[in-house]
């Protein structure tokens, strides 16, 4: 193999690593179907939203919100992140929330990215969350407190 073929490869390889518009492989993105009206949410608003606490985009659209399965990293970062609870914590959240009848059922939880993804992409009011490397043109992904996936002081994580 020649040294550009390399380069070559390399560089293919960093641009995989970095995903996409230079989101960082450890960034949690948020998505949402690309008819839905957010672009851009607070912190605050969106750990509202995955609690159900707050059901609909401003353009009242409703929200399904969609988590991966127990295990995945990229659920240990949404707890940590936008819940700031442990799996138990969530669970007990969501039994009490169903019981009162605040909800009338936790998120779904589908088995991987590409699964949230697709559930996403193809419902309306769909959101939910992926590894920044695998959101793509099928869906849209939301700025968090005005950063990015790949900005500087991004703050959803997947460690």
């Amino acid at each position: 193999m020649n040294p550009f073929s390399i380069k070559s490869l390399a560089l293919i390889g960093l641009g995989l690593l970095l995903g996409v518009a230079g989101a960082r492989a450890d960034d949690l993105a948020i998505i949402v179907n690309k008819t839905n009206s957010l672009d851009s949410i607070s912190s605050a608003d969106l750990a509202k939203y995955f609690k159900a606490e707050k059901s609909k985009a401003p353009d009242g659209k409703k929200l399904v919100i969609v988590m991966q399965d127990v295990g995945r990293p990229e659920r240990a970062a949404a707890l940590k992140d936008i819940y700031k609870m442990s799996e138990t914590e969530y669970n007990d959240y969501f039994v009490e929330a169903t019981f009162t009848g605040a909800v009338a059922a936790a998120p779904k939880a589908l088995p991987s990215g590409a699964a949230v993804k697709s559930f996403v992409a193809e419902t309306p009011g769909g959101i939910g969350y992926v590894v920044s490397g695998d959101a793509d043109a099928s869906v849209k992904v939301l700025k968090i407190d005005g950063k990015a996936p790949g900005d500087a002081d991004y703050k959803l994580k997947v460690k």
